[in-house]
């Protein structure tokens, strides 16, 4: 027999808390509070009510078990407990974010208000047939007990995710799983997950090179002359350019090159960051753990270690081709011949890691802050 530390900390009013943990105490007689996983899953199948005789549910139910990722055919029913609260906590601040009037229900107003949010307008009849999906009481006003009781096995405890599977979840209920958009199959979304990250990760890096090209053709040619004054360097640069090319268009010479590199870099740092948190399972149907900030900064500093160590070829053919004289290289692959020769292939990996050593935290710090400010005005928007 075991005992569970945190049971103080639960909730005595909730009730659908209060299930749970007296089906984990029931279920856990092995002596080291280990559950069957087949046990559990039947004995929540019981407990979920108007629910339970729904094939989908049954199926979520399974898939939330599954994503708990349990050594072999059991699991620790302190920590199932654990997760338990944890997602009522989540699914609470998610109740609060549509209970605008504070009054501890959410009626078809603030519904209809969270919708919008989303840029989903909802017909007066299809949010009523939204909420008699967890209205149990039929009284159209839906209770966080209501709430948590359909979503305490979702994919998700955010709102958004919470909303959108609700309102797909009705329509599962009344349309023929045939006549279901295409928007909908996991294919396509896979599919479109990958392509839209490489490609947005491909356009940010054209767009921004190309817009920092200037400064960064100034650092390259006062590092190379040895110039300590910006505008000395900007005058210098308008007025001789290099290669033929003078005046405006001189700060933008080896552009083309910088663009080459520039985009497979951004479009593999992304992708790979996205595939990481893939991988992780950031994006499976059931989130048990959020992504943290530590972690988002691992990825990407993982993500911008494999992409530099794949383009940084790339990097070297830049760097010469923009402090290159009038006529020392034809064409691109005069210069990856010629570097070639002088060097070998070890000439394309000079100066690897002194030059990727602000890279990788770089690309860790840009990841986990974007993450951060993202969740941080999705938070204050909705």
């Amino acid at each position: 027999m075991f005992s569970f530390g945190r049971k103080k900390k639960i909730n005595q009013d909730d009730e659908s808390i209060k299930e749970i943990e007296k089906v984990v105490h029931k279920l856990a007689q092995d002596g080291n509070g280990r559950i069957r996983i087949v046990d559990l899953e039947a004995a929540l199948q019981r407990i979920d009510e108007d629910n339970r005789s729904k094939p989908e549910r049954k199926k979520q139910v399974r898939k939330f078990l599954t994503s708990l990722k349990p050594k072999g055919d059991r699991i620790d029913g302190e920590k199932f407990l654990q997760i338990m609260l944890e997602r009522q906590k989540q699914l609470k601040l998610s109740f609060e974010e549509i209970d605008l009037n504070k009054d501890g229900v959410v009626d078809p107003v603030e519904l209809a208000k969270a919708f919008s949010r989303l840029k989903i307008v909802l017909k007066k009849k299809d949010l009523m047939k939204i909420i008699e999906v967890l209205d149990r009481d039929k009284d159209f006003n839906i209770t966080f007990s209501e709430w948590q009781t359909y979503f305490r096995f979702a994919p998700s405890t955010e709102l958004e995710a919470s909303l959108r599977s609700w309102r797909r979840g009705v329509q599962l209920d009344t349309i023929n799983e045939q006549q279901m958009p295409n928007s909908y199959t996991e294919k396509e979304r896979e599919n479109g997950f990958y392509v839209r990250h490489f490609i947005a990760g491909a356009l940010s890096g054209m767009v921004s090179r190309t817009v920092t090209a200037p400064l960064d053709r100034l650092k390259i040619y006062m590092q190379a002359m040895g110039k300590k004054k910006l505008l000395t360097t900007a005058s210098t640069l308008y007025g001789e350019g290099g290669g033929g090319v003078k005046g405006i268009r001189s700060f933008w010479r080896g552009n083309g090159i910088a663009v080459f590199k520039m985009t497979p870099e951004m479009a593999l740092r992304q992708g790979i960051f996205e595939t990481f948190r893939e991988l992780r399972g950031d994006y499976d149907e059931i989130i048990v753990s959020p992504v943290t900030n530590k972690e988002l900064f691992g990825l990407g500093c993982l993500s911008g270690f494999i992409a530099q160590t794949c383009i940084y070829p790339l990097e070297v053919l830049k760097t010469q081709a923009a402090m290159r004289t009038t006529g020392q290289y034809s064409s691109i692959m005069d210069l990856i011949r010629k570097l070639y020769r002088s060097e070998g292939w070890k000439v394309f990996y000079r100066e690897y890691f002194a030059n990727s050593l602000g890279v990788f935290p770089d690309a860790g710090i840009d990841f986990a802050l974007y993450e951060y400010l993202r969740r941080v005005y999705r938070e204050k928007v909705t």
